[in-house]
């Protein structure tokens, strides 16, 4: 699109900037008390010191400062800085460059960014989670804009004092943007699955948030009969062998890590179960594209992707996902919606299409910032 672009992200060393792609890479390092990956071999009072003191996690500002005089950008936009302190924004600010942060996670409000707490989600922000990220109400008043990647992720961040300063037409929705390398729905009709059952699936993180459970008892609900579910994705506990075991004889799956176009040759139904109000489920997006429907949670960002109710079920509810899933088994694959219907969706999450939203929304904000420069 003729733009100069560059990246930077903590690493667990730094490295020297390299070009990758036309794309200057810096890679820093994350000056924190341990790395995000190390987590669990960590008690919760390191973890909850290491969220308290990256709050002011200097030496990531001076070496982002660095960045920004070498690169010299018109425009700064954040993505998820779950590890990374604020202090980035107000590094920008300094130098009269504009912050435009996309919001794909709770971690300004949360300490896990997720709002989600004792296998349930969360209905206020707890007293730990305001102090760990005390000075986030302060930093957020850095950004100029914002963009979204679902309504619903947006209202809540509003709704608790973030990002109130900036105008409702710099707060935008923009989905993510999504391919399958290689996939093609067509092709994928056109594999042969005669003798084979019914088959669900599931991909992505396996824990009691993404609500695996919920769905393994909504299938012991319905009992042995002409269908499978394959469940593709790790744990970083023991959570496969817990939910192996809820599972019993149960024809379900654990097949590992899959690729998204492989895992959705297999499948007939999606499942997106999420206990927790997931954002915007990228399976959701890759499902659609490979013309595979989805039966989901209506929690978080879900429900604006499926919109259709009757593919939808309570949270945690698996007397309800059951009858969705019934209401499957009922059907003939030929009954089941196509690539057609989800032409929206699959439109809206185009490389093509987010690029343009986010360089008119990179456009509208420089011009905000030149119109109050002349103002003054």
């Amino acid at each position: 699109m003729g733009h100069t672009v560059g990246s930077a992200s903590i690493e667990r060393q730094a490295e020297p900037r390299v070009e990758r792609n036309g794309v200057s890479v810096y890679r820093l390092d994350h000056h924190n008390d341990f790395w995000l990956e190390d987590w669990p071999q960590h008690n919760a009072q390191q973890r909850r010191m290491q969220k308290l003191k990256q709050q002011w996690n200097f030496e990531i500002e001076r070496q982002f400062e660095k960045v920004l005089d070498e690169f010299r950008p018109d425009i700064l936009n954040s993505h998820s800085l779950v590890d990374v302190t604020t202090l980035v924004w107000r590094a920008a600010h300094r130098r009269g460059i504009p912050v435009v942060h996309t919001l794909c996670d709770y971690d300004l409000m949360c300490g896990n960014a997720a709002m989600f707490r004792n296998g349930a989600p969360c209905d206020h922000i707890h007293l730990g989670c305001r102090l760990v990220n005390f000075s986030k109400k302060f930093t957020q008043r850095y950004v100029d804009a914002v963009a979204s990647v679902g309504t619903d992720i947006l209202s809540i961040h509003v709704s608790h004092g973030l990002f109130q300063h900036i105008p409702e037409q710099l707060r935008r929705v923009i989905f993510y943007s999504s391919t399958v390398p290689g996939g093609d729905p067509v092709e994928r009709r056109r594999m042969d699955r005669s003798g084979r059952p019914m088959t669900f699936g599931y991909i992505g993180r396996i824990n009691t948030e993404k609500g695996v459970g919920t769905m393994i008892d909504a299938f012991k609900m319905i009992g042995p009969g002409n269908w499978r579910c394959l469940i593709a994705g790790k744990a970083m506990d023991d959570s496969v062998e817990r939910f192996t075991a809820q599972a019993g004889d149960l024809p379900i799956e654990f097949i590992g890590w899959a690729t998204p176009k492989n895992f959705f040759e297999q499948i007939d139904v999606l499942i997106c179960p999420s206990y927790w109000a997931e954002p915007s489920p990228r399976a959701i997006y890759e499902a659609y594209q490979m013309g595979v429907p989805v039966i989901g949670a209506a929690s978080g960002g879900i429900p604006e992707l499926i919109g259709d109710q009757e593919w939808l079920f309570k949270p945690g509810s698996a007397s309800q996902l059951a009858d969705r899933i019934r209401g499957v088994l009922g059907k003939s694959r030929a009954e089941l919606p196509t690539e057609a219907e989800f032409g929206g969706i699959i439109e809206r999450s185009s490389s093509r299409h987010v690029g343009e939203n986010y360089l008119r929304l990179y456009d509208d904000v420089l011009d905000r910032k030149r119109s109050g420069s002349q103002a003054h």
